[in-house]
């Protein structure tokens, strides 16, 4: 069959989809992975055939989209209320801003544009999208393919719509104002495609879901959810010789991950006050840093090596611990590896919950940024090397992990639903 995968350029997020169109090519089917025109060449250096559409979308370099602030906007709007859940205002207010603002900007008419006009021609059975690329379900019900939603972690927007669902419904008429039906409606009429109310929850969820997320950290939705497991890809990297070297004492690795420093207008701790607390300590520190977050730190440590970028599937074996910020692929990494980490949550997602699963299972730690100070991280660090649990509880989770489906155990059961959805020939 023909698969036809949708993600905005960002390479974190065409990284989280690789293995999966890997195992789809490595079982014969064809696969092309369609994205903004600055995306092409990290697809075609991962291997896959790349479909460029629409304009380059710069994310990170555009006055025009999302800024950090609008990230912490759409999480906070999406993980911010009470045990009751959300009120109507609430759900409102989220999708307000995921709409008009990130599902357009990543997303937009002239990707869009470019998507139906391709699969018109190319056919794709299936079309596999990237949870923040809307432009999927559009092209797929343009072309009568079957189509996946790809989750890059915690299903928030799933929670958050049927809350706004459930909350709709209550409302008085006069006051059942509903911009994701007018939005949906005016995507994809543009099109020529009818919206039907009733097929919204797929719209926003997919025919079903792919989730890489595992199993003890997902949500207990009502939806069909397809597990599988999350393969560490870093992209195309050689191996450091240092990296397998003989060392004299243990090894720590600091990583902030990508997304903040290159999208999203900087980290949120100060590398100075991370690297000189590990400076107190007798390790080898591996900080995966930028010279830009590196600049403001006047001498480096002796104990720290610095490295611009290390694939984390290489390193983390290595290492006794981990402190990190708590982003979907670098957790992915850590419980691939089974390594105990202490998590400093960036703002921008799921991170501060992947980092209390990690702490609820015994394998982690986790500090907020607005408490983190030289003692709480010196402590914190303490226990995770001189407390063997935290080791073994880390050994547990990698463990687990492989009892879930990994892609290429997925790839006939993405047959089986795409025979079973797709619009039956000359539709």
């Amino acid at each position: 069959m023909r698969v036809l995968f949708t993600v905005f350029a960002v390479k974190t997020h065409l990284y989280n989809l690789v293995p999966l169109a890997w195992a789809l090519e490595a079982a014969g089917h064809e696969v092309r992975v369609a994205s903004q025109p600055d995306l092409t060449e990290a697809i075609t250096r991962s291997g896959l055939t790349a479909v460029p559409v629409g304009d380059e979308l710069n994310m990170g370099g555009s006055s025009r989209g999302p800024t950090s602030q609008t990230f912490q906007g759409l999480s906070g709007g999406m993980t911010d209320y009470g045990a009751a859940g959300p009120s109507w205002e609430q759900a409102l207010g989220a999708f307000t801003v995921a709409c008009p603002v990130q599902y357009e900007f990543f997303s937009g008419q002239s990707m869009v544009d470019d998507l139906v006009e391709f699969a018109g021609r190319w056919r794709p059975d299936l079309v596999i999208w990237d949870a923040l690329t809307f432009a999927g379900p559009v092209v797929a019900l343009s072309c009568g393919a079957a189509h996946a939603r790809l989750l890059f972690g915690m299903d928030y927007i799933s929670r958050m719509y049927g809350f706004y669902a459930d909350l709709l419904r209550r409302q008085p008429p006069q006051h059942r104002e509903d911009p994701v039906a007018e939005w949906l409606r005016g995507r994809l009429s543009r099109h020529g495609i009818a919206f039907d109310e009733d097929s919204a929850t797929e719209l926003m969820s997919g025919q079903w879901t792919i989730d890489p997320t595992p199993p003890w950290m997902q949500f207990p939705l009502d939806l069909h959810y397809l597990p599988v497991r999350h393969v560490p890809h870093n992209g195309p990297t050689g191996i450091p010789d240092w990296i397998h070297a003989e060392r004299g004492r243990p090894r720590v690795c600091l990583s902030l991950g990508t997304s903040g420093r290159e999208l999203l207008g900087g980290d949120v701790v100060s590398a100075t006050d991370l690297l000189e607390t590990l400076a107190g300590f007798d390790v080898e520190v591996i900080a995966t840093f930028s010279a830009e977050q590196l600049s403001s730190v006047p001498v480096l440590p002796a104990n720290v090596r610095l490295v611009d970028f290390v694939p984390l599937n290489e390193l983390l074996p290595t290492c006794a611990a981990i402190v990190h910020h708590g982003g979907f692929g670098t957790v992915g990494n850590v419980l691939a590896h089974g390594v105990p980490s202490l998590t400093v949550p960036a703002p921008w997602w799921d991170e501060a919950d992947l980092g209390r699963h990690l702490a609820d299972a015994g394998a982690g730690l986790v500090i907020e940024p607005a408490e983190l100070t030289v003692e709480a991280l010196a402590s914190g660090l303490s226990r995770l090397l001189d407390e063997p649990s935290f080791t073994a509880n880390a050994a547990r989770l990698r463990t687990r992990l492989q009892d879930v489906p990994s892609p290429n155990d997925l790839v006939p059961e993405l047959v089986r639903l795409t025979e079973r959805h797709r619009a039956p020939a000359g539709a």
